[in-house]
Order: structure tokens, then C-alpha cells, then sequence
């Protein structure tokens, strides 16, 4: 069945176990392709998301779409804020990438001083040799 894109906004959505999540008040758009890729609930039931943060759903998780849209998929609680258990994997994460920046810098530091060096052998210096490039 086919249904136009005005007739999705202000539908109600409900859950795969049959509680309200919220109406429609957008659709999310790949321009590209020219395809719904989401609906967008901008006052979702604080029940299933906290703190009633607006939410996309994305398209495949919808089962059916008549009188509602009934999902085939919704989690049990979306939370909005970092959960707990993945602060130390950021944090973790960000501490490595950080360290391989430093790295990579004293590496470039190292490197273009011992290009220095190796010109000042030849009685050169570094901006006589980058005028030259």
C-alpha cells in the first residue's frame, strides 16, 4: 500500500510490544536518493527515551504503516547522555589517539632537524632549500 508523505506526519508510532512512542513531526530525507530514511519524534514517551530528547527512527525498523505506524524494532530505553560503561572506552580511546599525535609530531620534529643538520653539512640551510622548492 502506498501512502503519501503528508499522511505519515502526526501519525502515532507505536513500539513492537504496543506502547505509544510519539507522533511524527518530520521525516528525515536522503536527498540523494530521494528516500524516507527516518521519522523524526521530537517529544518521544519519556518512558522509552530519557529525558523526552527528540529521536529518529530509522525506516527499516517499521512494520507497518496504516492507522499507526506499528515498528517492528524498539529498544527497551534509549539513553540519551554517554552511558557509564563507555566514559573509560572514550576516554581510553582519545588518551591513544592523543598519544599517536604526539608521536607523530616529535617524529616530523626529529625528522626535519635532522634534514637541518644534514644541510647545514652541505653549508645549506633549510629555508635556502624550501626557497628552492
Amino acid at each position: 500500500m502506498l501512502t503519501e508523505i503528508s499522511e505519515l506526519l502526526g501519525m502515532e508510532v507505536y513500539t513492537d510490544k504496543g506502547i505509544a512512542l510519539g507522533n511524527v513531526d518530520d521525516l528525515i530525507v536522503e536527498t540523494d536518493t530521494q528516500k524516507i530514511d527516518g521519522l523524526f519524534i521530537s517529544n518521544p514517551n519519556p518512558l522509552l527515551v530519557e529525558h523526552s530528547k527528540p529521536i529518529s527512527i530509522p525506516f527499516r525498523w517499521i512494520n507497518h504503516v496504516g492507522d499507526i505506524i506499528l515498528l517492528k524494532y524498539f529498544p527497551k530505553f534509549v539513553q540519551t547522555g554517554p552511558s557509564p560503561e563507555r566514559v573509560p572506552k572514550v576516554r581510553k580511546l582519545t588518551e591513544e589517539v592523543m598519544h599517536m599525535g604526539r608521536v607523530a609530531e616529535e617524529k616530523i620534529i626529529k625528522a626535519e632537524h635532522m634534514a637541518a643538520e644534514k644541510l647545514k653539512g652541505q653549508g645549506k640551510s633549510l629555508s635556502d632549500e624550501i626557497k628552492e622548492i
